[in-house]
């Protein structure tokens, strides 16, 4: 989306911020600005970056921080409407075995299973968050490969499902945040109690293994 010409005698206010969320709802929120203020989207592989801009004119006397802070409330406005959670996932591989971990919190999942991960962050891809998660979760350190899969979770997340194998060196990995962990083969993974979404991977997986 182009930028239209500063006007003469006229400053411009800008804001800008690196968004995880999906580009149709972004859009939708865009169309709804007023027409003094004018939006930029340059979609990324991390997000999307949006920078909204508002011309005014050099005599106008209104403090020039609340003006930003208008704009800036307003862009998060944007964020909180059209962000969308990204959550990665290892499918961590080892002589034919996968690992899952147990979960241990919160009390409705306590005791299922999952393939282990976390939130990404602003600004990380799915790798680069996987690496960071794995390193906190398992205390283990991992190579990223393919994508496996990626469902959209009831409330609005993206979960993407990662194949991964523990880097040379790596110690080996720990429950530090799990009830346990455990390596498992195709034939155990349909036995397992798992947690939501993650049970739509398993066919993936068992692809792998």
């Amino acid at each position: 989306m182009s930028r239209p010409p500063i006007r003469s005698g006229h400053r411009v206010l800008r804001v800008a911020e690196l968004i995880p969320a999906r580009a149709e709802a972004m859009a939708a929120e865009v169309a709804r600005l007023p027409r003094r203020i004018n939006a930029a989207i340059v979609e990324l592989p991390v997000g999307i970056l949006l920078t909204l801009e508002q011309h005014r004119a050099v005599l106008d006397r209104r403090p020039r921080w609340l003006a930003l802070a208008r704009l800036t409330r307003r862009l998060a406005d944007i964020e909180r409407r059209s962000g969308r959670l990204t959550i990665v996932a290892a499918a961590l591989i080892r002589d034919g075995k996968v690992l899952i971990g147990c979960r241990n919190h919160p009390a409705e999942l306590a005791g299922q299973w999952e393939f282990p991960g976390g939130k990404a962050e602003r600004g990380e891809t799915p790798p680069t968050a996987l690496i960071r998660e794995i390193a906190e979760e398992l205390g283990a350190r991992i190579e990223v490969g393919p994508e496996l899969g990626r469902h959209e979770l009831p409330d609005g997340a993206l979960l993407i499902l990662l194949q991964a194998r523990l880097a040379a060196g790596s110690p080996e990995p720990r429950a530090l945040e799990h009830r346990q962990l455990s390596w498992v083969g195709a034939e155990e993974l349909p036995d397992r109690t798992w947690t939501g979404t993650n049970a739509r991977f398993l066919a993936d997986v068992t692809g792998r293994l």
